[in-house]
Protein backbone atom coordinates (compact mmCIF):
# COMPACT_ATOMS: atom_id res chain seq x y z
CA UNK A 1 0.00 0.00 0.00
CA UNK A 2 2.40 2.37 0.98
CA UNK A 3 4.59 1.58 -2.33
CA UNK A 4 1.72 2.33 -3.96
CA UNK A 5 1.01 5.88 -2.35
CA UNK A 6 4.44 6.48 -3.05
CA UNK A 7 4.55 5.60 -6.98
CA UNK A 8 1.41 8.08 -6.88
CA UNK A 9 3.14 10.88 -5.34
CA UNK A 10 6.38 10.66 -7.10
CA UNK A 11 4.28 10.10 -10.46
CA UNK A 12 1.66 12.64 -10.69
CA UNK A 13 2.51 15.19 -7.38
CA UNK A 14 6.15 15.81 -7.92
CA UNK A 15 6.16 16.62 -11.15
CA UNK A 16 4.59 19.68 -10.53
CA UNK A 17 7.44 21.64 -9.36
CA UNK A 18 8.93 21.39 -12.83
CA UNK A 19 8.48 25.32 -14.03
CA UNK A 20 9.57 25.94 -17.73
CA UNK A 21 9.57 22.71 -19.16
CA UNK A 22 7.24 19.70 -19.39
CA UNK A 23 6.26 17.79 -17.03
CA UNK A 24 7.14 13.99 -17.82
CA UNK A 25 4.27 11.58 -18.44
CA UNK A 26 6.17 8.25 -16.57
CA UNK A 27 3.02 5.79 -17.60
CA UNK A 28 3.81 6.54 -21.64
CA UNK A 29 7.37 5.79 -21.39
CA UNK A 30 9.17 3.61 -23.64
CA UNK A 31 12.67 2.42 -24.88
CA UNK A 32 15.66 4.00 -22.31
CA UNK A 33 13.30 6.44 -20.82
CA UNK A 34 11.06 3.71 -19.18
CA UNK A 35 14.22 1.90 -18.57
CA UNK A 36 15.15 4.83 -16.24
CA UNK A 37 11.61 5.11 -14.80
CA UNK A 38 11.95 0.90 -13.97
CA UNK A 39 15.74 1.63 -12.19
CA UNK A 40 14.37 4.81 -10.20
CA UNK A 41 11.45 3.50 -9.21
CA UNK A 42 13.19 0.31 -7.63
CA UNK A 43 16.71 1.50 -6.40
CA UNK A 44 15.59 5.41 -5.41
CA UNK A 45 11.86 7.04 -6.77
CA UNK A 46 11.24 8.82 -9.74
CA UNK A 47 12.66 12.43 -8.70
CA UNK A 48 12.23 15.73 -10.47
CA UNK A 49 15.40 16.62 -9.87
CA UNK A 50 16.38 13.23 -12.44
CA UNK A 51 13.14 13.09 -14.26
CA UNK A 52 13.30 16.88 -15.66
CA UNK A 53 15.87 15.32 -17.80
CA UNK A 54 13.10 13.80 -19.61
CA UNK A 55 13.29 15.59 -22.88
CA UNK A 56 16.69 14.02 -23.46
CA UNK A 57 16.35 10.73 -22.26
CA UNK A 58 20.33 9.90 -22.93
CA UNK A 59 20.86 12.95 -20.60
CA UNK A 60 18.30 11.33 -18.10
CA UNK A 61 19.93 8.52 -17.84
CA UNK A 62 23.47 10.08 -17.88
CA UNK A 63 22.82 11.84 -14.62
CA UNK A 64 21.19 8.90 -13.04
CA UNK A 65 24.09 6.08 -13.79
CA UNK A 66 26.15 9.30 -12.17
CA UNK A 67 23.69 9.70 -9.00
CA UNK A 68 23.68 5.45 -8.73
CA UNK A 69 26.87 4.91 -8.91
CA UNK A 70 28.16 7.63 -6.79
CA UNK A 71 25.21 8.28 -3.98
CA UNK A 72 22.89 5.50 -4.52
CA UNK A 73 25.22 1.98 -4.57
CA UNK A 74 27.81 1.01 -2.70
CA UNK A 75 28.55 1.63 1.26
CA UNK A 76 28.71 4.59 3.39
CA UNK A 77 25.23 6.02 1.85
CA UNK A 78 24.63 8.53 4.76
CA UNK A 79 27.63 10.07 4.83
CA UNK A 80 27.32 10.85 0.95
CA UNK A 81 24.20 12.19 2.05
CA UNK A 82 25.91 14.71 4.28
CA UNK A 83 27.93 15.69 1.43
CA UNK A 84 25.01 15.85 -0.69
CA UNK A 85 23.30 18.04 2.00
CA UNK A 86 26.68 20.29 2.14
CA UNK A 87 27.01 20.65 -1.05
CA UNK A 88 23.22 21.71 -1.57
CA UNK A 89 23.62 24.66 0.92
CA UNK A 90 26.78 26.01 -0.24
CA UNK A 91 25.07 26.30 -4.00
CA UNK A 92 21.74 27.83 -2.20
CA UNK A 93 19.48 24.93 -3.38
CA UNK A 94 16.77 24.39 -1.15
CA UNK A 95 14.86 22.08 -2.60
CA UNK A 96 17.86 19.48 -2.27
CA UNK A 97 19.02 20.21 1.10
CA UNK A 98 14.83 19.49 1.86
CA UNK A 99 15.18 16.32 0.01
CA UNK A 100 18.68 15.44 1.44
CA UNK A 101 18.20 16.32 5.20
CA UNK A 102 14.80 13.87 4.88
CA UNK A 103 17.09 11.04 3.78
CA UNK A 104 19.12 11.84 6.84
CA UNK A 105 16.43 11.95 8.97
CA UNK A 106 14.66 9.22 7.29
CA UNK A 107 18.08 6.84 8.26
CA UNK A 108 18.23 8.25 11.85
CA UNK A 109 21.63 8.85 11.61
CA UNK A 110 22.11 11.25 14.31
CA UNK A 111 26.04 11.66 14.21
CA UNK A 112 25.41 12.66 10.43
CA UNK A 113 22.13 15.30 11.65
CA UNK A 114 24.51 17.45 14.04
CA UNK A 115 27.71 17.62 11.50
CA UNK A 116 25.29 19.82 9.74
CA UNK A 117 25.09 22.25 12.57
CA UNK A 118 28.64 21.76 14.22
CA UNK A 119 31.07 23.45 12.25
CA UNK A 120 34.46 22.59 12.07
CA UNK A 121 35.56 20.27 14.43
CA UNK A 122 38.91 18.69 14.20
CA UNK A 123 38.31 15.77 16.54
CA UNK A 124 34.73 14.98 13.99
CA UNK A 125 35.48 13.64 10.43
CA UNK A 126 31.72 14.22 10.30
CA UNK A 127 31.90 17.70 10.92
CA UNK A 128 35.36 17.69 8.52
CA UNK A 129 33.30 15.83 5.93
CA UNK A 130 30.78 18.55 5.62
CA UNK A 131 33.11 21.14 6.10
CA UNK A 132 35.10 20.00 2.28
CA UNK A 133 31.75 19.43 0.31
CA UNK A 134 30.91 22.61 1.77
CA UNK A 135 33.98 24.28 0.05
CA UNK A 136 34.19 21.89 -3.47
CA UNK A 137 32.22 25.02 -4.86
CA UNK A 138 35.25 27.40 -4.40
CA UNK A 139 38.62 26.73 -5.09
CA UNK A 140 39.98 29.80 -2.22
CA UNK A 141 37.62 27.91 0.25
CA UNK A 142 38.91 24.32 -0.63
CA UNK A 143 42.36 25.16 -0.18
CA UNK A 144 41.35 26.37 3.62
CA UNK A 145 39.92 23.68 5.17
CA UNK A 146 41.58 19.74 6.22
CA UNK A 147 42.08 17.28 3.75
CA UNK A 148 39.05 15.31 3.50
CA UNK A 149 38.73 12.65 6.19
CA UNK A 150 38.17 9.44 3.53
CA UNK A 151 39.82 6.62 2.78
CA UNK A 152 41.33 6.01 -0.87
CA UNK A 153 38.73 3.33 -1.58
CA UNK A 154 35.59 6.10 -0.80
CA UNK A 155 37.27 9.02 -2.35
CA UNK A 156 35.85 8.07 -5.83
CA UNK A 157 32.24 7.97 -4.58
CA UNK A 158 32.28 10.61 -2.09
CA UNK A 159 34.14 13.21 -4.40
CA UNK A 160 31.32 11.89 -6.93
CA UNK A 161 28.67 12.82 -4.72
CA UNK A 162 29.65 16.03 -4.43
CA UNK A 163 30.64 16.87 -7.87
CA UNK A 164 27.20 15.39 -9.26
CA UNK A 165 25.19 17.51 -6.68
CA UNK A 166 27.33 21.06 -8.26
CA UNK A 167 25.31 19.60 -11.33
CA UNK A 168 22.47 18.86 -9.76
CA UNK A 169 21.72 22.11 -7.55
CA UNK A 170 22.01 24.00 -10.48
CA UNK A 171 19.41 22.31 -12.76
CA UNK A 172 17.16 22.29 -9.69
CA UNK A 173 18.16 25.94 -8.90
CA UNK A 174 16.38 26.59 -12.72
CA UNK A 175 13.80 24.28 -12.80
CA UNK A 176 11.98 23.43 -9.85
CA UNK A 177 10.24 25.16 -6.74
CA UNK A 178 11.69 25.77 -4.08
CA UNK A 179 10.54 22.83 -1.88
CA UNK A 180 9.68 19.14 -2.33
CA UNK A 181 5.84 19.62 -1.45
CA UNK A 182 3.90 19.94 -4.82
CA UNK A 183 2.47 23.58 -4.76
CA UNK A 184 -0.76 24.44 -7.14
CA UNK A 185 -0.42 28.10 -7.41
CA UNK A 186 0.41 28.60 -3.45
CA UNK A 187 -1.64 26.34 -2.26
CA UNK A 188 0.06 23.04 -1.10
CA UNK A 189 -1.70 19.46 -2.75
CA UNK A 190 -0.23 17.71 0.21
CA UNK A 191 -0.57 19.10 3.92
CA UNK A 192 2.66 20.55 5.37
CA UNK A 193 2.83 18.00 8.37
CA UNK A 194 1.01 14.53 6.22
CA UNK A 195 4.03 15.34 3.80
CA UNK A 196 6.63 15.46 6.42
CA UNK A 197 5.66 12.20 7.95
CA UNK A 198 5.52 10.72 4.31
CA UNK A 199 8.53 11.96 3.23
CA UNK A 200 10.53 10.25 6.50
CA UNK A 201 8.98 6.99 6.34
CA UNK A 202 9.91 6.99 2.18
CA UNK A 203 13.53 8.27 2.83
CA UNK A 204 13.83 5.56 5.37
CA UNK A 205 12.84 2.76 2.99
CA UNK A 206 14.72 4.45 0.11
CA UNK A 207 18.20 5.09 1.91
CA UNK A 208 18.65 1.55 3.12
CA UNK A 209 18.21 0.30 -0.55
CA UNK A 210 21.10 -2.10 -1.75
CA UNK A 211 22.00 -0.98 -5.24
CA UNK A 212 24.54 -3.26 -6.90
CA UNK A 213 27.21 -0.81 -8.61
CA UNK A 214 27.85 -1.27 -11.93
CA UNK A 215 24.45 -1.76 -13.60
CA UNK A 216 24.02 0.23 -16.52
CA UNK A 217 21.25 1.38 -18.67
CA UNK A 218 23.64 2.09 -21.68
CA UNK A 219 26.92 0.96 -23.39
CA UNK A 220 30.05 2.94 -22.46
CA UNK A 221 30.84 5.83 -24.80
CA UNK A 222 33.96 5.71 -27.23
CA UNK A 223 35.17 9.00 -25.51
CA UNK A 224 37.72 8.80 -22.73
CA UNK A 225 36.65 9.60 -18.60
CA UNK A 226 37.02 13.87 -18.79
CA UNK A 227 40.75 14.56 -17.82
CA UNK A 228 39.30 16.33 -14.32
CA UNK A 229 36.86 13.38 -13.30
CA UNK A 230 40.32 11.46 -13.77
CA UNK A 231 40.54 10.98 -9.88
CA UNK A 232 37.09 8.34 -10.28
CA UNK A 233 39.39 6.20 -12.18
CA UNK A 234 39.82 3.49 -9.34
CA UNK A 235 36.71 2.78 -9.15
CA UNK A 236 34.93 1.52 -12.39
CA UNK A 237 31.75 1.78 -11.22
CA UNK A 238 31.94 5.64 -10.22
CA UNK A 239 34.13 5.88 -13.12
CA UNK A 240 31.60 4.53 -15.71
CA UNK A 241 28.60 6.43 -14.37
CA UNK A 242 30.40 9.65 -14.42
CA UNK A 243 31.70 9.15 -18.33
CA UNK A 244 28.06 8.23 -19.04
CA UNK A 245 26.95 11.48 -17.97
CA UNK A 246 29.97 13.60 -19.85
CA UNK A 247 29.08 11.85 -22.97
CA UNK A 248 25.27 12.69 -22.92
CA UNK A 249 26.04 15.96 -21.99
CA UNK A 250 28.54 16.22 -24.73
CA UNK A 251 26.22 15.24 -27.10
CA UNK A 252 23.45 17.62 -26.43
CA UNK A 253 25.51 20.55 -26.33
CA UNK A 254 26.45 19.50 -29.53
CA UNK A 255 22.80 19.12 -30.87
CA UNK A 256 21.48 22.39 -28.85
CA UNK A 257 24.39 25.02 -28.36
CA UNK A 258 26.51 26.41 -31.10
CA UNK A 259 30.10 26.11 -31.48
CA UNK A 260 30.55 30.01 -30.42
CA UNK A 261 28.71 30.12 -27.70
CA UNK A 262 30.46 26.78 -26.24
CA UNK A 263 33.87 27.94 -26.54
CA UNK A 264 32.65 31.41 -24.61
CA UNK A 265 31.32 29.72 -22.08
CA UNK A 266 33.95 27.57 -21.50
CA UNK A 267 36.88 29.88 -21.51
CA UNK A 268 34.48 32.50 -19.15
CA UNK A 269 34.60 29.03 -17.00
CA UNK A 270 37.46 28.44 -17.47
CA UNK A 271 39.21 31.70 -15.90
CA UNK A 272 35.94 30.83 -12.61
CA UNK A 273 37.33 30.03 -9.17
CA UNK A 274 33.93 29.52 -8.00
CA UNK A 275 32.94 32.58 -6.12
CA UNK A 276 29.27 34.23 -7.14
CA UNK A 277 29.80 37.38 -10.07
CA UNK A 278 29.03 40.91 -9.44
CA UNK A 279 25.35 42.26 -8.21
CA UNK A 280 23.50 42.41 -11.21
CA UNK A 281 23.44 41.31 -14.63
CA UNK A 282 25.79 43.34 -16.54
CA UNK A 283 28.26 41.55 -16.23
CA UNK A 284 26.11 39.21 -18.84
CA UNK A 285 26.02 41.47 -20.86
CA UNK A 286 29.67 42.50 -21.56
CA UNK A 287 30.31 38.59 -21.38
CA UNK A 288 27.92 37.87 -24.31
CA UNK A 289 28.58 41.27 -26.51
CA UNK A 290 30.70 39.88 -29.21
CA UNK A 291 28.13 36.97 -30.06
CA UNK A 292 25.32 38.10 -32.67
CA UNK A 293 22.61 39.67 -30.97
CA UNK A 294 20.30 35.99 -31.62
CA UNK A 295 22.70 34.19 -29.84
CA UNK A 296 22.95 35.88 -26.52
CA UNK A 297 20.12 34.99 -24.81
CA UNK A 298 21.14 31.68 -24.95
CA UNK A 299 24.25 32.29 -23.67
CA UNK A 300 22.84 34.00 -21.08
CA UNK A 301 21.42 31.10 -19.72
CA UNK A 302 24.37 28.90 -20.17
CA UNK A 303 26.87 31.35 -18.01
CA UNK A 304 24.09 31.55 -15.47
CA UNK A 305 23.95 27.95 -15.56
CA UNK A 306 27.37 27.36 -15.32
CA UNK A 307 27.97 30.37 -12.72
CA UNK A 308 24.65 31.85 -11.12
CA UNK A 309 21.63 29.08 -11.20
CA UNK A 310 19.69 31.10 -8.38
CA UNK A 311 19.12 34.07 -11.17
CA UNK A 312 17.53 32.14 -14.15
CA UNK A 313 14.36 33.74 -13.52
CA UNK A 314 11.16 33.92 -16.16
CA UNK A 315 12.74 36.54 -18.10
CA UNK A 316 15.65 34.84 -19.13
CA UNK A 317 13.73 31.77 -20.01
CA UNK A 318 11.10 34.36 -22.59
CA UNK A 319 14.17 35.99 -24.24
CA UNK A 320 15.19 32.20 -24.65
CA UNK A 321 12.27 31.35 -26.58
CA UNK A 322 12.11 34.36 -28.16
CA UNK A 323 15.32 34.15 -30.23
CA UNK A 324 14.02 30.19 -31.25
CA UNK A 325 14.74 27.87 -28.27
CA UNK A 326 12.26 25.06 -27.41
CA UNK A 327 11.64 22.82 -24.34
CA UNK A 328 14.80 20.73 -25.38
CA UNK A 329 16.64 23.69 -26.50
CA UNK A 330 16.71 25.32 -23.29
CA UNK A 331 17.18 21.91 -20.94
CA UNK A 332 20.05 21.16 -23.47
CA UNK A 333 21.71 24.60 -22.78
CA UNK A 334 21.27 24.85 -19.12
CA UNK A 335 22.82 21.18 -18.91
CA UNK A 336 25.86 22.24 -20.82
CA UNK A 337 26.38 25.53 -18.46
CA UNK A 338 25.85 23.63 -15.04
CA UNK A 339 28.28 20.85 -16.69
CA UNK A 340 31.07 23.14 -17.62
CA UNK A 341 30.80 24.38 -14.16
CA UNK A 342 30.80 20.65 -12.65
CA UNK A 343 33.61 19.70 -14.57
CA UNK A 344 35.68 22.77 -13.47
CA UNK A 345 35.05 22.20 -9.68
CA UNK A 346 36.18 18.36 -10.71
CA UNK A 347 38.92 19.64 -11.50
CA UNK A 348 39.86 21.49 -8.47
CA UNK A 349 38.66 19.52 -6.04
CA UNK A 350 40.90 16.26 -6.18
CA UNK A 351 43.67 18.62 -5.57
Amino acid sequence: MLRSIEQFIFRNLTPLSIRYLPAPEIRRASGLAAEVYRQLDEEFMAVPPITLHHLNPQIMAGVWSACRESLVAGPDRTMKELIAVTVSQSNRCPYCVQAHTSMLLGADDRPALDALTSGECASDELAKLAAWASATGRKAALASVPPPPFTKRQAPAFMATAVLFHYINRMVNIFLDETMMPVVGKVPVVGDQAFRVFSSVTSGRIVRIDATPGVFLTEPPTMQLPQAFGWAADDPAVAGGLLRFADAIRQAADASVAPEIQTLVKRRVSEWEGEPPALGKAWLDEATQALPERSRPQARLALLAATASWAVDRSEIDSCRRAGLDDCALLQTAAFGAFVATERIAGWASR
